[in-house]
């Protein structure tokens, strides 16, 4: 079997067994047939119709005579497989079958995806990350797009599709006039959703710098959770038992803890010192407790160097 396509599925957390050389089987998906691309000139022919076909080497009757349903072929840096019983599509080789089992057994919801309506900056369908959620075991998904919110209902149907909750976020940035700091918004009723409507209105209709006044934010928090960005707890810091008005407006209010990878000085050392600033002054006061949120502009580790966020 090829050694290439046994370490993407040790690297994507599949359970699998070898059957031979050829054949292998994705627990609680099926057996795939691998085809050797680089036996072939091309991947793809056109049948009399010019309908466009796989063109393995196998006789797909064969294989599905031997319960075989499915051939597994690179393409470019990542593997991909079709269903036989379908017209030809690329199906990449991610989130199916059994995953193996996980270290731990906390319960985790991504409440930070940024989708491709935050253009320029989110990436990736919400299907993708619907789909590896429930690959994940995970019970709902949020989405915190800045400035925009776009992406609220094709969220809610595709989540209401596959049976997980969904989670309507905002990200934005707000003001006291001098300082401006940025913070997450998570609707919790349909009161809290029309807050956020009004909110966003603040930003992207009266607003010409798209930053929100403190003032008129507070106006609107009935309904929602605010959540205060990681770089934040100097600011918090500052206001000291200003914080009151928060909780007066908000039904509730949370710090970001974003325990990314620490890489390099020059890139995490802002972080890292908010992150101490916020342990040393403010989370013993129990007031403002902390969330685990980290902002997520790919899907996967591999998916990286597409984008420029650390």
């Amino acid at each position: 079997m090829n050694p290439d396509l046994l370490n993407w599925l040790d690297n994507n957390k599949m359970c699998f067994n070898i059957i031979d050389e050829d054949v292998i089987e994705i627990t609680g998906f099926g057996k795939m047939y691998y085809e050797d691309t680089s036996m072939i000139k091309s991947i793809f022919r056109t049948d009399a119709d010019n309908n466009i076909k796989f063109n393995t080497m196998e006789n797909i009757q064969t294989l599905q005579e031997e319960g075989i349903n499915y051939i597994v072929f690179q393409f470019g840096d990542n593997w991909y497989y079709y269903d036989t019983r379908k017209d030809f599509e690329f199906q990449i080789l991610k989130y199916v079958g059994n995953r193996k089992p996980l270290n731990h057994t906390q319960e985790f919801v991504n409440l930070g995806i940024h989708t491709p309506f935050e253009l320029l900056n989110g990436s990736f369908s919400l299907t993708d990350w619907i789909k590896k959620a429930k690959y994940l075991g995970q019970s709902a998904l949020g989405i915190c797009d800045y400035n925009t919110m776009a992406a609220t209902l094709i969220l809610q149907k595709e989540c209401e599709a596959a049976g997980i909750q969904w989670v309507f976020g905002y990200s934005l940035t707000f003001t006291d006039g001098i300082e401006k700091i940025d913070a997450k918004i998570y609707c919790q009723s349909q009161e809290g959703l029309q807050n956020l409507l009004r909110i966003q209105k603040c930003i992207n209709v009266d607003s010409e710098n798209k930053i929100i006044d403190l003032q008129d934010l507070l106006k609107h928090g009935a309904g929602n959770i605010i959540v205060f960005s990681k770089y934040a707890s100097f600011w918090l810091k500052e206001i000291g038992n200003n914080l009151d008005r928060f909780f007066d407006s908000f039904d509730d209010c949370f710090y970001q803890l974003d325990l990314s990878e620490f890489k390099a000085e020059r890139i995490d050392i802002k972080v890292l010192d908010a992150t101490k600033c916020y342990f040393d002054y403010i989370y013993d006061t129990g007031d403002l407790p902390p969330v685990l949120i980290c902002d997520c502009y790919y899907l996967d580790k591999d998916d990286a160097k597409k984008q420029n966020h650390p």
